[in-house]
């Protein structure tokens, strides 16, 4: 069955992109696809073809000045994990023209041949790879532009050819080709692949595309077994989500309850006995910290394990309890959850979650006293399970509830816990840049979350990884994918 796509759009086949330009590409438009070596252009390409020709039965033609055939489909193939040489894919057929050793004297053939091949198949997608590298072939900038306006414009408005026509950018530049989308292009996307904290990061940019709404420009990708586009973060309520399975633990670690994270951690997950901490930067919602904290929780608790919070401010005992239980299940979380808070008249503090700090701006009390509390809070609850659980400590309530809490406190609890082998979780905020230094000093594992065009990302600083993006995913249990930018 051919998939749905509006007359008036063409789904481009990039995973996250339709959404964000109203559908696709407007039908019979010519896109410019500008970047710098190593950008994801030629996939970018591909992918439209072969989505096209898969899920639309759309026939398209692919023009390679750049790269021979052979070198195109054995490239491709790896990162779609399939084999692409075949002429036909799905409904439709995509034919690779290989032009890689064209002169200035056969340019002329070449188009007409082009024109020729679109024809025939009556493709409706184009990609031409690239128009610099075809361009060489002319000996003034302004021949390349008049026979691509003239060409183009045929193939593009009169027989309804999407077009996208690839442009490569210098490696150090910024200029898009030779101005030519003052000419042609009905929309410019640019791909650029840049650097943040010592790690590759991907951007995509859409500053241009013909009768189309764009709220937001620029937005992150990835190339991993194909091109994707991220769209912003959400961490919208899921309705009836998937039943949540917890993953048994090893004698030496912990599941994080989300397979991918578990790899990032060596395997299997955290070490017993680790500390870890979770450093918010600037514009990071509590939502991006929960997508990745609760499956722990809930992976804990559904092993009849216990679980202790120091919730951050923002955060009461029954906003702990509502994320948790949509995992677990209430009875669950009553039985192996504790939430410390402050007394509160409006709200019942005999719940068994609960646990009762003294309000020092009531009581004169020594703030060690309180987080003595949870302490005590925390002994009894493994004691009672007979077993090991998992604490996470918000720096903004510590600072708040323990006022002398120094880096010889932290040492201290980082050493009994290495020897306890329970998992302590720290979270910090950019509220807190003292605290946050000696926990990353002290502390032997360390993940940060950060906003960038409006996802979040996820990568560790000790041990250092690659970046991760944070995706809510409502078909899974653990109901986030943590996904590589590569």
């Amino acid at each position: 069955m051919l998939g749905f796509m509006s007359e008036s759009r063409v789904s481009t086949g990039i995973d996250g992109l339709d959404p964000l330009i109203e559908g696709g590409f407007p039908r019979g438009s010519l896109v410019l696809l500008a970047g710098n070596p190593g950008t994801g252009k030629t996939i970018f390409g591909m992918q439209f073809l072969y989505r096209g020709a898969e899920d639309y039965g759309e026939n398209g033609v692919y023009v390679s000045f750049a790269e021979n055939e052979d070198t195109i489909t054995h490239n491709i193939s790896r990162l779609f994990g399939r084999d692409l040489r075949k002429k036909e894919e799905g409904n439709g057929k995509v034919k690779i023209l290989d032009f890689t050793t064209v002169t200035e004297k056969g340019l002329s053939t070449v188009l007409e041949m082009i024109l020729e091949e679109v024809t025939r198949l009556k493709a409706k997608r184009l990609v031409i790879d690239s128009f610099s590298a075809m361009a060489q072939a002319f000996k003034e900038p302004i021949e390349a532009r008049i026979i691509i306006h003239n060409i183009l414009g045929k193939l593009v408005r009169q027989l309804g050819c999407t077009t996208i026509l690839i442009v490569e950018v210098p490696t150090g530049s910024e200029k898009i080709g030779a101005s030519i989308e003052e000419f042609v292009a009905d929309g410019v996307i640019v791909l650029r692949r840049d650097n943040y904290d010592g790690r590759l990061i991907r951007e995509i940019e859409i500053p241009k595309l013909r009768g189309t709404k764009i709220e937001q420009q620029r937005f992150l990708f990835t190339l991993n077994r194909g091109f994707q586009v991220f769209l912003p973060f959400s961490n919208k309520k899921v309705e009836n989500p998937k039943k949540f399975e917890p993953t048994r633990g090893t004698k030496t670690h912990y599941p994080s309850g989300i397979p991918e994270f578990d790899e990032i951690l060596g395997g299997e997950g955290y070490p017993r006995g680790c500390s870890v901490l979770y450093e918010l930067g600037e514009n990071v919602p509590v939502d991006a910290l929960d997508a990745v904290v609760n499956p722990t929780f809930a992976n804990f608790i559904m092993r009849n394990r216990g679980v202790i919070v120091i919730p951050i401010i923002e955060y009461g005992p029954e906003d702990i309890r509502k994320m948790v239980s949509s995992f677990t299940g209430e009875e669950k979380f009553d039985e192996f959850a504790r939430v410390m808070t402050f007394p509160n008249p409006l709200m019942d503090m005999n719940k068994p979650y609960i646990v009762v700090w003294q309000d020092p701006t009531v009581e004169d009390i020594d703030p060690i006293e309180n987080f003595n509390r949870y302490i005590q809070a925390a002994v009894e609850l493994s004691s009672r399970l007979g077993k090991n659980i998992v604490h996470l400590l918000s720096g903004d309530s510590l600072a708040y509830v323990v006022e002398r809490f120094t880096s010889s406190v932290i040492g201290r609890s980082v050493i009994a816990n290495r020897l306890g082998k329970d998992l302590m979780i720290y979270v910090s905020k950019p509220s807190i840049p003292e605290m946050t230094k000696v926990f990353a000093d002290t502390l032997s594992i360390h993940f940060k979350i950060e906003e960038r065009n409006g996802s979040m990302i996820l990568y560790g600083k000790k041990p250092k990884t690659i970046i991760y993006n944070i995706e809510p995913d409502a078909s899974r249990g653990c109901r986030v994918k943590l996904t590589p930018i590569v």
